[in-house]
């Protein structure tokens, strides 16, 4: 039990010290408050933008749905590649040949050691996204219009729910490779192409991807979630396989 706590101190200490939390919380927090701004704007915008003597284009004015769904995207794109990294260099003692023989021969379970640190990350990632999901409905419903506490709920649960599985499937791919910047760059890509998922009707019902139109007014979810919840378990149990399987980390 106490290495456990050990490892859940250590990992706030990581992410304090190296400004992952503050960066986490601020890149969420400017999401939360720029997506609203955008959609109660984007109609000026286009007007402007798009003002000529041959054309012009303009907006419907914006709907509450909009500003959540504004938030929702960029949140999901590079909010979810930082997430992502997090999860990723959780790992990082394990690139070290230093750190990696220091925790390799001090345990015989590193599930010990590897659960609790992203258990840690899951839950301030969760909380970044719902403090700023927050800050983006208090915009909203000042400045745009009300929103019910079922959609935002049933957003932040969908969303967050992706992230996590996400943050797992980085996890996995950093535990095989052992290299942080290998690990990232694949689960970027990864990221982006993953919602191709849905433009194909015989994958949208049940794609993980599907949990991203949560925001957009998507009810129909239960497919998604649990195809997410096996992806969850999978790759979790898959990296804390191959993390104990792996030797002492001796090259430089």
């Amino acid at each position: 039990m106490n290495f456990i706590l050990n490892s859940l101190q250590v990992e706030i200490r990581r992410l304090t010290r190296s400004g992952l939390l503050a960066g986490l919380l601020i890149t969420f927090a400017f999401f939360g408050l720029s997506g609203p701004a955008l959609a109660l704007y984007m109609p000026k915008i286009l007007a402007t933008s798009t003002k000529t003597d041959q054309v012009t284009m303009t907006a419907a004015d914006p709907t509450p749905v909009d500003g959540i769904a504004l938030f929702n995207q960029s949140a999901m794109q590079l909010g979810l590649i930082l997430a992502v990294t997090v999860a990723i260099t959780s790992l990082g003692w394990d690139t070290r040949p230093g750190s990696s023989s220091f925790y390799r021969t001090r345990t015989s379970h590193l599930i010990g050691i590897t659960l609790p640190r992203l258990g840690v990350d899951w839950v301030i990632v969760a909380a970044s996204h719902a403090f700023a999901l927050g800050l983006a409905a208090w915009q909203t419903q000042a400045f745009i219009g009300p929103l019910s506490v079922t959609y935002l709920f049933r957003t932040g649960i969908a969303s967050i729910t992706y992230m996590v599985m996400a943050m797992n499937v980085g996890y996995l791919i950093m535990a095989i490779t052992r290299r942080t910047a290998t690990a990232i760059a694949v689960s970027t890509i990864l990221m982006l192409v993953l919602p191709l998922a849905n433009n194909s009707p015989a994958t949208a019902r049940w794609s993980p991807t599907a949990l991203l139109g949560a925001a957009a007014g998507t009810t129909d979810l239960i497919g998604p979630y649990l195809s997410a919840g096996m992806v969850f378990i999978a790759c979790l149990a898959l990296a804390s396989w191959v993390t104990a399987r792996h030797g002492l980390r001796r090259e430089a």
